[in-house]
């Protein structure tokens, strides 16, 4: 009887080991990353020195990664989307954990309301321009560019094709109004519109004066503006986006632990500094943008519903073919 109970009591001990031990994660984390190879190369490294752990990295474009993400999700593996937009981010959102980084208190846009992906990168949308080919002040906004004097001459990727332009549109809509009166802009606007194929054209055209107007995010003006190129960048005055890259927690990982810590070291002053320093506006209140860059409280900004533009995508992209079309 003695035996037994000692036996019953050793048990007693060793089960709550064995089963921490059975539960404990590994110190190897999966993170999938569609970033720029400068933007990997700073970040991994660090991780893995400061927490001592191994990062495997997967590297490909967004949406790629996103169906990846879906595809794995009876058996995920990977632990971390590191970047994406929040635009391709809002059609996975039933694969994504809610997490919510402890640096949270120190982020100008604020996880709490969309706690899916806390967002690292912001990125306003707008108009960059060739100083040689207009005159300051000439635009002021996104219906200046509906002028019948600009046909032609207005840069902008097909939306169906181009996540960017995608959501350039959404902004339209939201701007304007989700129903007539957007559309009749957009109608308006797509008179003078010429598509590309890339989104690297619009600013890359612009900057070499092949045309006056393209849409992009401010970094791609600001960077080629810094190269000594003739061009400008336009905060429409009705208001735009300031569409973030997302880290986003995958549902399930087998790291969780490892990763949240990943997603708070991402968000950290040490980081984004050196992020910032790669010519990023980057998602933290004490840490100011680039040189060059107006404070992001000087941007007219208007609603911007990521979640709505993956549910409905099918419908805008729908009356955006009926747009191309009928002309």
């Amino acid at each position: 009887m003695r035996k037994i109970f000692l036996l019953f009591a050793l048990l007693l001990v060793l089960t709550p080991l064995a089963f921490s031990a059975g539960q404990a994660e590994s110190k190897e984390l999966t993170v999938y990353t569609p970033a720029s190879k400068e933007i990997v190369n700073l970040v991994i490294p660090e991780f893995e020195k400061k927490y001592n752990v191994t990062v495997n990295t997967v590297e490909a474009g967004t949406g790629q990664l996103f169906n990846r993400i879906k595809a794995e999700a009876a058996n995920p593996q990977a632990d971390i989307m590191f970047t994406g937009g929040i635009d391709s981010g809002g059609a996975f959102r039933a694969y994504l954990d809610d997490y919510v980084s402890k640096e949270d208190p120190n982020l100008i846009m604020s996880a709490k309301e969309h706690p899916w992906y806390n967002a690292v990168f912001l990125h306003p949308m707008g108009i960059i321009y060739n100083k040689n080919l207009v005159k300051e002040g000439e635009v002021k906004g996104w219906k200046d560019l509906t002028d019948p004097k600009w046909k032609g001459k207005v840069l902008m990727p097909d939306p169906r094709k181009s996540g960017s332009a995608f959501g350039e549109l959404i902004i339209f809509l939201h701007v304007f109004g989700r129903e007539g009166p957007a559309w009749d802009f957009v109608k308006a606007l797509h008179k003078n519109l010429v598509i590309v194929s890339s989104s690297s054209h619009t600013y890359k055209f612009v900057a070499s004066g092949e045309y006056p107007f393209g849409f992009t995010h401010e970094r791609n003006a600001y960077k080629y503006a810094a190269a000594g190129k003739p061009v400008g960048f336009i905060y429409p005055v009705e208001g735009t986006a300031v569409r973030p890259d997302g880290i986003y927690l995958v549902k399930g990982g087998p790291n969780p632990k490892l990763a949240k810590q990943f997603i708070d070291f991402v968000l950290s002053k040490e980081v984004m500094e050196q992020l910032r320093d790669l010519g990023f506006r980057v998602n933290r209140k004490d840490v100011a943008p680039p040189p060059g860059y107006p404070p992001i409280s000087s941007i007219k900004q208007g609603p911007y519903d990521p979640v709505w533009a993956a549910k409905n995508r099918e419908m805008i992209l729908k009356k955006w073919t009926e747009i191309e079309e009928s002309e």
